[in-house]
């Protein structure tokens, strides 16, 4: 269990200097790192306690750099390291870990963080639907090929930034790509890869339970940031009838923090996390979202679609 007093309104900055310890000298990776996104409000607030690297993921290396400005200028000692990675293309995301693989000695902490909401069915140049494969199959491809004798054979923290979408829909077993599920807005494709996210950190803190390896999936909350601005919140509200709770950045970041570094929630391996707390998942509405037979079968269906077998 980690702080009781950390809740909602729990900034990642207080999380970072009650863990400072646990942050100094780790080598981070964050992937979706954006100047208006969580993923670089996370490395601002663990940048304050001298990890050893942070290393900066995204597609757009413009994004890259405008994030290794902002943080070069408040810690100018900050080792920093970028790097190019395509979730929507399984040849990038293989090119990118090799990379990390040949040139990181050792990843302590992998943030699956980029996310988006595709609001038209596109398919990837692999035959995948934008959704998923931003969200969960390109991450789930990279931790693995980390995990696999690269930068993190000896183990460390793997983090999804999920949602609480996972709560809206299941994996769509037999048609992921929506090649004939009507596609509509995207909301059953986005709660899909949501819903991926939760069980890919279960099925890890399982099948890599040996080895040292703790996963967390986390709801970090509602923060204006870009992605949230493109699905239209306001829309959202209205269409599944739910009250908007908007919290900062550092807020939204706090949980990012805990799950990244906390060692009091080891014994919850595999554990969803939201306001700075694991939160078990019980709700019946959500059954798809637990359990060794829904995260078998997900990681039978992603190794199928990346067309590699791994643990």
């Amino acid at each position: 269990m980690s702080n009781p007093s950390w809740n909602v309104t729990t900034t990642s900055d207080e999380v970072a200097a009650a863990l400072s310890s646990h942050i100094q000298g780790k080598t981070v990776l964050v992937t979706g790192i954006s100047p208006d996104g969580l993923g670089l409000d996370f490395c601002r607030a663990i940048a304050a306690h001298s990890p050893s690297l942070i290393i900066l993921a995204a597609r757009n290396p413009s994004k890259i750099a405008a994030a290794q400005e902002y943080l070069a200028a408040l810690y100018p000692s900050l080792q920093l390291k970028p790097l190019t990675i395509d979730l929507c293309s399984l040849s990038s995301v293989r090119s990118a870990a090799q990379e990390i693989n040949s040139t990181v000695a050792k990843v302590d902490v992998l943030v699956n963080n980029a996310a988006m909401h595709a609001k038209e069915l596109v398919r990837t140049e692999d035959g995948l639907e934008t959704s998923f494969s931003t969200n969960h199959i390109g991450h789930f491809l990279f931790t693995n090929l980390l995990l696999k004798g690269g930068a993190m054979k000896e183990g460390g923290r793997v983090v999804n930034v999920t949602s609480n979408s996972f709560r809206r829909g299941a994996v769509v077993w037999d048609d992921p790509n929506f090649l004939k599920t009507p596609f509509g807005e995207g909301w059953a494709a986005y709660s899909q890869s949501k819903t991926s996210n939760v069980l890919f950190s279960q099925a890890l803190a399982d099948k890599f339970k040996d080895r040292d390896v703790y996963s967390y999936s986390l709801h970090p909350g509602l923060i204006n940031t870009a992605m949230a601005k493109k699905m239209d919140m306001d829309e959202f509200a209205v269409k599944f009838n739910v009250t908007l709770h908007w919290k900062t950045f550092a807020q939204g970041t706090a949980t990012h923090v805990v799950a990244a570094f906390d060692p009091t929630i080891e014994s919850q391996n595999g554990a969803f996390l939201a306001d700075c707390q694991v939160k078990p998942i019980t709700e019946p509405e959500a059954a798809w979202a637990t359990g060794k037979e829904n995260y078998d079968r997900l990681w039978k269906l992603s190794e199928e679609l990346v067309g590699e077998d791994f643990a």
